[in-house]
């Protein structure tokens, strides 16, 4: 049975609401370089998630190099997001 405290209103716009966060941050992502996107998408979104490792030897470099670049990576994201954010306010 439906929940009779249900609040229509508030189930589209918690529904609304994602859809537009899931875009901003795809924007976000968007904003990126190749190289730093693809390491978030392996180490973050990807379903089988990859190690620092194997993008090391995917890209030739160290592991603590890819390490610092997602590192550089999530904070440009969170900038980014923070940015937009501020811009809703």
């Amino acid at each position: 049975l439906p929940d009779p405290d249900a609040d229509p209103l508030a189930a589209v716009e918690h529904e609304d609401w994602e859809h537009y966060s899931q875009a901003r941050l795809y924007q976000a992502l968007a904003s990126l370089d190749e190289r730093s996107r693809d390491i978030l998408e392996n180490r973050w979104l990807a379903e089988e998630k990859l190690t620092l490792q194997a993008l090391a030897d995917k890209y030739g470099v160290s592991a603590e190099r890819i390490r610092q670049l997602e590192k550089a990576a999530l904070q440009k994201l969170r900038r980014a997001l923070q940015e937009d954010a501020a811009l809703l306010a």
